[in-house]
């Protein structure tokens, strides 16, 4: 059975990401929600991983025995990969939009790492987890 997570206990969602999240939702038909996840490679070890999910990604996510765990607010779904949830806990997924004047030169999610669970490079995407 999927479990509904309070937003605190395996990761963290601004509401610039929220609003951001739903902005997509109404430019996107069939989408069932987004998946974060992790996977190795990036200069730093892993790299973080978020994608929509349309239909036939809800279902293959859904097959199996380990079901993903999800953040759920304002209707929205962010569901956590399963195999990559132990590197994930305790990150934030921010939005920032572009601002010239503080030097921000494109709209992007970003990923911030729990800082004693993981550190980042300066690339924004990749991390390593302190194990």
């Amino acid at each position: 059975m999927i479990q509904k997570i309070s937003k605190s206990s395996i990761i963290n969602i601004t509401e610039n990401a929220w609003n951001k999240m739903i902005n997509i939702n109404k430019k996107t038909t069939n989408l069932y929600g987004f998946l974060f996840s992790a996977k190795a490679g990036g200069c730093n070890g892993f790299s973080y991983i978020f994608n929509v999910l349309n239909e036939n990604d809800f279902i293959e996510i859904h097959k199996g025995n380990i079901k993903p765990n999800y953040v759920e607010k304002y209707n929205m779904k962010v569901y956590v990969d399963p195999m990559s949830e132990f590197y994930l806990l305790g990150t934030t997924i921010d939005y920032i939009r572009e601002d010239i004047s503080k030097n921000i030169f494109e709209s992007k999610f970003i990923f911030t790492p729990d800082k004693n669970k993981a550190a980042t490079c300066g690339c924004g995407v990749s991390f390593s987890p302190r194990i």
